[in-house]
């Protein structure tokens, strides 16, 4: 038999198990994409339970940029402006610290509600559990709809997820625009044939992305790329792609032009390329190049500069002069050292697939480790009192939800410990399996997990920095739970007497993507 024959035998089976054809109605649709939705957001509101002690206190995770964002959501409270605050002397360069979009979002909340992150918290929650459901969409169109539910289960359940959205931090909500846009291209079509508007509205979305963290500046054009690629190059899968690069691009551009209205410089988004380059020089080599902390980094510039005022800060005064000349120094370094820097940039790229660190399960009944430890470290400190930053009179009440389903704790604990063990194993194995089976659809699926590979990995890197490529890694583990769970179903059956099997031979070999 030839490879062909081989390949083709395994499309029969594989769309046989994943159920490639079957098609469900707009009502299922919609009752499975609520029953995702509810479980995600019920998850993630145990999490915010979990976390209360370390909120509005300086052991809160992030605690740094939390101050960092609440501090610009706000002086845009209280009206300073949103996006031409007034800028006294050009050298104080906070502003561009952080990307403008997770301010607003937070200045919006604050309006709406007393200044509490509980509150975010809740408002997070429901917006991120929005985007397991996206994906229950993305898998559905391009796979099955038995992938599509298993991979919105595994994403609504997921530790990090579920974790990392009740940090007051950018990085998980940054992932629903995207997930908007590819659906958006899904149904339009990868081949770039699709309506005009379509493809500009996803380029808006990218661009919205960008709004909250400027990690997805480049997606545009890969994603047009994309379209180049399996439609070829011809007139409407051109002027498509173009439209999603440039619409993503226009929707940047009220930043960039802010900027440059401020600071007579051009900045895209924000600074801070060359501290994430530096540091991930520093952490790659233990020390021996670049910078390992953000208080190292300003001592150095101290030491630089003879100026004592950078001590407080890497992003201000004189940010854009302090980074770009980080930029350059990373730069030496690497021309120096370029294998050992093309080494660092591998080992990047395999940590960022590590799915066991990073985030907690949720707690168990009545686990009271991170109270007793954090009560334990304030007892150790003669200012523990003056390390809190906020009364306890901040409002609660958005912490309701998370303690009315407490009865959830030992069941969401299980399925994390289970998707977290199986995590890379069931992505590594789904992924060869459909790569074998069906190429371009892997392809795209894997857009966003490779753009995350080609530019991350360059920089220091953090596991909240990937959050959103983890939506559509878990599409392949998907594959491979449909597949074991179709597997049982069959064993099951066929132990049972006069049970007749029903055959399914649809291959994906000549399925479109569009």
């Amino acid at each position: 038999m030839t490879l062909s024959t081989y390949r083709l035998a395994f499309c029969r089976w594989i769309s046989k198990h994943l159920a490639t054809s079957q098609r469900i109605s707009a009502r299922t649709t919609t009752l499975l994409a609520m029953l995702i939705f509810v479980i995600s957001f019920s998850v993630k509101s145990l999490h915010a339970v979990d976390l209360e002690p370390m909120m509005h206190t300086r052991e809160q995770p992030g605690a740094g940029m939390s101050r960092e964002f609440d501090s610009l959501a706000i002086s845009m409270d209280a009206g300073q402006g949103i996006l031409l605050p007034k800028i006294e002397d050009k050298s104080d360069t906070f502003l561009l610290a952080v990307a403008p979009g997770y301010p607003i979002f937070l200045s919006t909340v604050y309006r709406a509600k007393a200044r509490s992150y509980f509150t975010v918290q809740l408002v997070q929650n429901l917006l991120n559990s929005i985007s397991p459901v996206l994906l229950f969409l993305i898998a559905g169109h391009l796979v099955s709809w038995r992938v599509g539910l298993t991979a919105g289960l595994i994403a609504a359940v997921n530790h990090h997820l579920s974790y990392y959205s009740n940090l007051i931090l950018s990085d998980a909500l940054c992932a629903l625009p995207v997930l908007v846009a590819i659906y958006i291209v899904v149904r339009a079509g990868f081949r770039g044939q699709g309506r005009s508007w379509a493809y500009a509205l996803a380029g808006f979305f990218i661009g919205i992305g960008c709004w909250i963290r400027p990690n997805f500046l480049l997606l545009g054009p890969l994603v047009a790329a994309l379209l180049v690629l399996l439609g070829g190059i011809n007139r409407r899968a051109v002027i498509n792609g173009l439209l999603v690069i440039s619409i993503s691009f226009l929707t940047v551009a009220p930043i960039t032009i802010r900027n440059y209205l401020l600071y007579d410089e051009f900045v895209p988004i924000r600074i801070g390329f060359g501290i994430v380059l530096w540091e991930g020089l520093g952490d790659a080599s233990g020390g021996e190049f670049g910078a390992l902390t953000d208080d190292e980094v300003t001592a150095q510039d101290v030491a630089l500069y003879g100026d004592q005022r950078y001590s407080a800060s890497w992003s201000t005064p004189d940010g854009i002069k302090r980074d770009r000349a980080r930029v350059r120094r990373s730069l030496d370094v690497i021309k120096e050292h370029p294998i050992w820097y093309l080494g660092s940039v591998f080992g990047r790229m395999a940590g960022m697939l590590k799915d066991t660190a990073d985030a907690p399960l949720v707690f168990r009944r009545n686990d009271t480790r991170l109270l007793e430890a954090l009560n334990q470290a304030r007892a150790q400190n003669p200012d523990s009192d003056r390390r809190r930053e906020d009364p306890e009179s901040i409002d609660r009440s958005a912490l309701a939800v998370g303690r009315s389903v407490s009865w959830l704790r030992t069941g969401a604990r299980a399925l994390q410990r289970i998707t977290k063990e199986t995590g890379l194993l069931f992505i590594v194995i789904g992924f060869g399996a459909f790569l074998f089976a069906t190429p371009r659809r892997t392809l795209i699926i894997s857009l966003v997990p490779l753009y995350f590979f080609l530019v991350q990995p360059v920089m220091h890197t953090e596991f909240r920095y990937i959050l959103t490529m983890r939506y559509f890694l878990f599409v392949f583990a998907g594959i491979v739970w449909t597949l074991l769970l179709a597997l049982a179903v069959m064993a099951v059956k066929s132990a049972l007497p006069n049970t007749p099997e029903q055959a399914n031979n649809v291959s994906l070999i000549n399925a479109d993507p569009s």
